[in-house]
């Protein structure tokens, strides 16, 4: 199994590299029509996916492990 450290490493190379590509994009290859439908298709949506997933990671797995139709456990306090 892959450890989570691994997987946060893959994460932000995956995350920096479309950035970069984006950042390209931008100021030098705006006008290729390749490139413009590799930004629109692929690049800002892997940026906007894997950035979500490093923020919010914990709360997503915690959602993903979550059995469907079980309701969180909390304990109830009663005034006594």
């Amino acid at each position: 199994m892959v450890s989570q450290a691994h997987v946060r490493t893959v994460l932000r190379g995956i995350h920096i590299a479309a950035g970069i590509f984006l950042v390209g994009y931008v100021y030098k290859f705006h006008s290729d029509a390749n490139t413009t439908g590799v930004a629109q298709k692929v690049v800002i949506p892997a940026i906007a996916v894997s950035g979500l997933w490093l923020w919010q990671q914990g709360r997503l797995v915690r959602w993903i492990r979550r059995v469907p139709g079980q309701t969180s456990q909390q304990p109830t306090h009663t005034a006594k």
